[in-house]
């Protein structure tokens, strides 16, 4: 990958300016416990409690965010919520209350949501119904007869038997790809970028579905883009729209982003970002069994269906998505069921516990499930069946100090070796392949104070970027319409060694880069090391006079 994701990154901000539901299945076999009546609905504010107040120990969250710290975990931003209150709630700087954070495959969740109220209204007959029933001009050039099997139910459990994730790229909005057509039938090779890519080979391989639709569990994004292109023609608005209609507007979630495909599809699988508060309201209203403040926002018995384990997944995902699989949500057997999404997004719902728990992150894959382990190892211990505990003052205010300290990092400027006032302003010329690709040049500047500016200059497109230099990382928003978020800060490891932290969060990927700029003269090594399994790469440059 090397070098390529920054020409993602490039190119990505310049062209993104990055039935009755009761005949939909058989009813849950543990219907899973209703939480308490609430004492309010949270509208614009959360209300808030100590954890004591509401059965939480103080001593046992404090735990879970020093080992956070002392392993520097990448975690975002982690709230508390029981009984209603909001009890604790953290981020890790650059992240912030007022930040909406990307949610990655928990945007398979609300996509679930919408299909229940979809069915509600009439748009869908029911989960029986036919996928091809929508497409037929599909089904009637398709001869996979499979494929005429498949159901909206197979696309809402991940059965639909490709065996492989259909899902075409969209990271390009200029492709002249119908996503949905490739999706199902593969034939539009218009989608795949690779001039070397064996078509015939694909096709025979990948073209039919491999597996009896419903005969077995296979993550496939593909899934819920179809459901995504379904609802918008069935209810004559996109995904976006139908939700904020029917979902969003109710529950008070005034602002939000959503992507759509190239061909104005809004995305099933992936796309949506929401501040984590927000995350939380739509656990509380699965936790009320899609009731909120007297309107049944999502059929109750969608809900209960959506919990229900449809597949067996044991062994085929991570450590953490064993339990099975429902509706776009996963079963949990700790107490309850979950969403979750790429880089370490968890949206947990407990409902024995009358508890929600909200992660955001930026893992790398073998460590996705973290917030799981940090779930099971210090929060269910951590809540107690009564409903209130002794007040402890003392692990409240240390609580309360760590929580500070997390929040305010922010430490002083040393001062910057003579390098940095050399090299301040100067252009810093890539040599080599680097250079032949989309890099080519790297302008520092470092003003005083606690802030510098990098500039990364390529053939087509030059980022502007500000970095912190007291331990705060700069939140750049790039892009026209700011969708990219790229955090970045840095410090003089000693007179000839800067160290810059670049996390990464895009619109369709995101990396963690530690990059290492040692100079030596007019020249400049530059070791990338990422956090992703990528192996260590360097480039050289040169000081230009």
């Amino acid at each position: 990958m090397k070098w390529d994701f920054y020409l993602r990154l490039l190119s990505t901000i310049s062209v993104v300016g990055l039935l009755s539901v009761q005949a939909c299945a058989a009813p849950p076999q543990s219907p899973t416990p209703t939480a308490q009546q609430p004492a309010y609905w949270p509208g614009d504010e959360w209300r808030t409690s100590t954890p004591e107040e509401q059965g939480i120990d103080s001593a046992m969250i404090l735990a879970m965010l020093q080992e956070i710290r002392q392993n520097a975990l990448h975690v975002h931003s982690f709230l508390v919520i029981r009984h209603g209150y909001l009890v604790t709630e953290v981020y890790f700087p650059p992240y912030s209350q007022e930040l909406k954070h990307p949610l990655y495959s928990i945007t398979k969740s609300v996509t679930s949501a919408m299909t229940g109220v979809a069915i509600k209204d009439g748009h869908i007959e029911g989960v029986q119904q036919h996928v091809l029933d929508f497409f037929p001009e599909i089904a009637e050039e398709t001869k996979d007869e499979r494929l005429k099997e498949l159901t909206i139910e197979h696309l809402l459990t991940m059965s639909g038997g490709f065996n492989a994730d259909t899902l075409p790229d969209l990271s390009n909005p200029n492709a002249n790809c119908d996503a949905v057509q490739y999706i199902l039938t593969h034939s539009n090779l218009r989608c795949e970028p690779d001039a070397n890519f064996d078509t015939a080979k694909y096709i025979l391989t990948h073209r039919k579905i491999q597996h009896q639709p419903g005969e077995a569990f296979f993550y496939d994004s593909g899934m819920p883009h179809v459901l995504s292109a379904i609802l918008q023609e069935t209810s004559g608005m996109t995904l976006e729209g139908y939700t904020k209609k029917n979902l969003f507007d109710p529950l008070g979630i005034k602002d939000f982003r959503w992507q759509s495909d190239p061909q104005g599809i809004t995305m099933g699988h992936s796309g949506l970002s929401l501040r984590p508060r927000e995350m939380a309201k739509l656990g509380y209203l699965y936790l009320h069994n899609g009731q909120w403040n007297g309107r049944q926002i999502i059929p109750a018995e969608w809900i209960q269906v959506s919990m229900t384990k449809h597949m067996e997944t044991k062994g085929v995902m991570n450590t953490g998505e064993d339990d099975g699989y429902g509706y776009y949500w996963w079963m949990d057997s700790l107490d309850g069921y979950f969403a979750d999404g790429f880089g370490g997004q968890y949206l947990f719902v407990m409902p024995r516990l009358d508890m929600i728990v909200v992660f955001t992150g930026g893992f790398s894959d073998p460590d996705f499930p973290t917030p799981h382990r940090l779930l099971k190892t210090y929060l269910l211990p951590a809540a107690q069946p009564t409903e209130a505990l002794a007040a402890n003052p003392q692990a409240f205010d240390q609580l309360k100090a760590e929580i500070t300290d997390i929040q305010n990092p922010e430490k002083a400027v040393a001062a910057l070796p003579e390098i940095a006032r050399q090299i301040s302003g100067r252009e810093i010329r890539i040599t080599g392949a680097a250079a032949a690709g989309w890099l080519e040049k790297i302008r520092f500047t470092f003003p005083g104070g606690d802030m510098y500016m990098l500039e990364l200059v390529g053939p087509e497109n030059t980022l502007l970027l500000t970095g912190g230099l007291n331990n705060l990382f700069q939140l750049n928003m790039l892009g026209p319409e700011r969708k990219t978020i790229f955090p970045l800060r840095g410090y003089w490891q000693d007179d000839h060694t800067f160290i810059e932290e670049q996390n990464f969060n895009l619109t369709f990927d995101h990396q963690f880069f530690t990059v290492t700029y040692t100079f030596e003269g007019t020249k400049v090594l530059i070791k990338i090391d990422s956090s992703q399994g990528i192996p260590p790469f360097q480039v050289i440059g040169e000081i230009i006079e």
